[in-house]
């Protein structure tokens, strides 16, 4: 007889292959499509969040990646369709900043084509259907956009970030004069503040770096977030600890750490005059978990210092780390440790960079604004352009002239500033939008708007593919709805849509779009209707993506959900985020 019970998995809400899992599949993609697609285009609205702290203030934004993030459904099953849906498109936003709204309108095309045809075409598996699509992405698609991408000069990147901003040219203009202050490589930092709508531009000294919370702080970085309004972590006035190798158990630097405890905390011991500051950005090669876990501990602890962890970006050339860490130790001051030539045994307080204003780190990005010693900073550059003529590759000669314009080009402040804490959101997200398309668009070229490219690869198909009844009645009629949903967001009904399709169909000119805004057809380049072309780009290829997952989905196991228990786990949560400074307010 056992003396023990047996362990038994969780039991589970399974759909296998049915109608049933079809109708959830396709009314949970249509729902996402419908809330998202609202915000899409020059008619696009605004769509209202509930926020789920405590006393914040309602979100109402127009950005459809915002809208997305938020989304949830009570249904476990719609719920897990739902994630797979939103990872391929903040994916979407992760690559090229911008076009995640288009991305699901597309996704939930294809996969509704994708099940219409297989119950047409029962003797042809969902899987070819999928193989078929990513194999004409490959072939047809990818290299076609990037044929027809456009070079942009200035006045074609003011029309993006117009573009991109649902057509606010005041917000376009302060872009584009924060790109003109710091270049292609320079930073630009968005504040929010209240008072009389209106955007300001400040050139500020700083330092961009192109490593965010996601990669440095690995599963722990919520607990970094002091800023979860904005998605962020702010550190005032912190000191920079520079290392230039991987930090695998935490007594590699516990006894430099726990000094600068005490110089924060108990000064007179080490015969300080005032409290050191207890904001420190620890910079390294890697990071363990073990690592990770014990700062982001500590880091929600009120009476201990606070240490975020950030990663050297890597680099193509040999030493790229090491060379970072140099730079970045120009702009903080900071020495650079080494577990041989400079281990943490000799550290002393002076080794520490200090000087610098504030520390921000966000997903992908980070930002030093200040600087501890101009001059270092120029003698550095100076530095790195003497190295320029002995380059000995292209490549080499562009990293360089990159770091060199980095450490001196600075950090453009864009100021957003509102009436209201939804306006101030509202604009911040656009900002955001018309930042990422114009980057990209200086990075990577621009393409006509208005749904241009998607009806010039359904011509492109119709004529190499005229014969492929997969692509005439899946891609074809899927690349035809975001456009359709641009016109019914301005306000068409369905036989004006149909008749401004065909206007747009018989283009002859080979730049001619149609303004659903003014109702008529203008050039693209001179009517400022211009897409960045890794939004586009990337908004087919992860729709495709979606697509693959949900139109060939063979079942579903997912968790019950336990209304209790959620509430009880959030009650614990809102009351931990309270007191977590071990006072109750």
């Amino acid at each position: 007889m056992n003396s023990y019970l047996k362990p038994k998995s969780a039991a589970k809400v399974i759909h296998f292959v049915s109608q049933e899992l079809e109708e959830i599949i396709l009314s949970t993609m249509k729902k996402i499509s419908q809330i998202v697609g609202a915000t899409l285009g020059p008619g696009g609205r605004p769509v209202v969040i509930e926020r789920q702290e405590i006393n914040m203030p309602h979100i109402i934004t127009k950005d459809g990646v915002t809208v997305a993030r938020n989304l949830g459904f009570s249904d476990p099953t719609m719920h897990v369709i739902l994630e797979c849906a939103r990872d391929a498109a903040t994916r979407t936003v992760a690559e090229a900043g911008d076009g995640t709204t288009g991305s699901i309108v597309l996704a939930e095309s294809i996969v509704r084509n994708t099940y219409e045809f297989c119950k047409k075409n029962p003797k042809i598996s969902p899987q070819k259907v999928v193989r078929k699509l990513e194999q004409t992405f490959k072939d047809l698609i990818e290299p076609c956009i990037r044929k027809w991408s456009l070079t942009p000069d200035e006045s074609m990147l003011h029309s993006v970030a117009k573009l991109s901003a649902n057509g606010d040219k005041e917000l376009a203009d302060a872009v584009m004069e924060c790109f003109n202050l710091v270049g292609d490589q320079g930073n630009i930092s968005i504040i929010e503040q209240n008072g009389t709508s209106r955007y300001e531009v400040q050139l500020l000294k700083g330092y961009p770096i192109n490593m965010g919370y996601e990669d440095s702080c690995g599963k722990f970085y919520q607990l970094f977030l002091n800023d979860r309004e904005k998605n962020r972590c702010l550190m005032e006035k912190p000191v920079f600890i520079l290392y230039h190798g991987s930090i695998t158990e935490i007594q590699t630097i516990a006894n430099f750490l726990m000094m600068l405890g005490k110089a924060a905390f108990e000064p007179q011991e080490l015969n300080l005059t005032k409290k050191f500051n207890h904001n420190i950005v620890l910079v390294a090669t890697g990071f363990s978990e073990m690592v990770l876990a014990t700062l982001a501990n500590n880091f929600v602890q009120g009476d201990t210092i606070n240490v975020v962890p950030l990663l050297t970006p890597k680099g193509p050339q040999q030493g790229s780390e090491l060379n970072f860490l140099h730079d970045l130790a120009a702009v903080t001051g900071a020495n650079v440790f080494d577990p041989i030539t400079n281990p943490f045994d000799n550290a002393t307080l002076k080794d520490l960079g200090y000087g610098i204003e504030s520390f921000e780190l966000t997903r992908y990005r980070s930002t030093v604004l200040g600087l501890c010693d101009e001059d270092l900073v120029i003698a550095r550059s100076d530095e790195i352009k003497s190295a320029i003529p002995s380059s000995e590759s292209k490549m080499d000669k562009m990293i360089l002239e990159e770091r060199a314009a980095k450490l001196v080009g600075g950090v453009a402040k864009l100021i957003v500033i509102g009436a209201s804490n939804g306006e101030l959101r509202e604009k911040r997200d656009r900002v955001e939008d018309a930042v990422c398309a114009v980057r990209g668009a200086r990075k990577h070229g621009c393409l006509p708007g208005g749904g241009w490219t998607l009806k010039m690869l359904i011509q492109e198909i119709g004529i190499l593919h005229k014969d492929d009844v997969i692509l005439n009645e899946v891609l074809i009629p899927s690349l035809k709805e975001p456009v359709k949903r641009i016109f019914s967001n301005c306000g068409m009904n369905e036989e004006e849509n149909q008749h401004a399709w065909e206007l747009i169909m018989n283009y002859d000119n080979f730049n001619m779009v149609y303004d659903a805004w003014e109702g008529k057809q203008v050039d693209a380049v001179a009517g400022g209707i211009l897409d960045s072309t890794p939004a586009v780009l990337e908004a087919i290829r992860n729709s495709m993506s979606i697509a693959s997952l949900l139109g060939t989905a063979g079942g579903t196991v997912c968790f019950y959900r336990d209304t209790e228990l959620e509430r009880q786990e959030a009650s614990d949560t809102s009351h931990f985020m309270k007191t977590w400074n071990g006072q109750e307010e």
